[in-house]
């Protein structure tokens, strides 16, 4: 099965952190690599997350991002996931979780996050 990461999901998995629900880390396990998938918003995010001092890593914010891109399959914002991201019903604005869901939608993959308004939404399947 084909799984997205959303943002919180990826970090705790490249740092093994206990946060990461039980239910995601054996869809991850579960998964091979090529199945494994992540949005490019996913990268910006976590960019700017480290820039802030909200994660702290070991490795360079460089090094800890390319570790990310190598990992797990990045899916560029095309066309068809802006236009989407942009009509979700989302009772929230945030760009970063309008793309990562309009992703999931168009790649039709499970979105592995504990974001409740995103499990809520009745038009992505996601699991936790």
């Amino acid at each position: 099965m084909r799984v997205l990461l959303d943002t919180h999901a990826m970090i705790w998995t490249l740092m093994d952190d206990r946060r990461l629900g039980p239910n995601a880390r054996r869809h991850i396990e579960a998964s091979d690599r090529r199945d494994l998938l992540i949005s490019d918003m996913t990268l910006l995010e976590t960019a700017m997350l480290l820039r802030r001092g909200r994660v702290t890593v070991k490795l360079s914010d460089r090094a800890f991002l390319e570790n990310a891109a190598a990992k797990f399959v990045v899916i560029p914002i095309s066309a068809a996931i802006a236009v989407d991201a942009m009509s979700l019903d989302l009772p929230q604005g945030d760009p970063f979780d309008r793309v990562i869901a309009a992703t999931a939608r168009h790649e039709k993959c499970l979105l592995l996050t504990r974001d409740q308004a995103l499990a809520d939404a009745p038009y992505i399947r996601t699991a936790w």
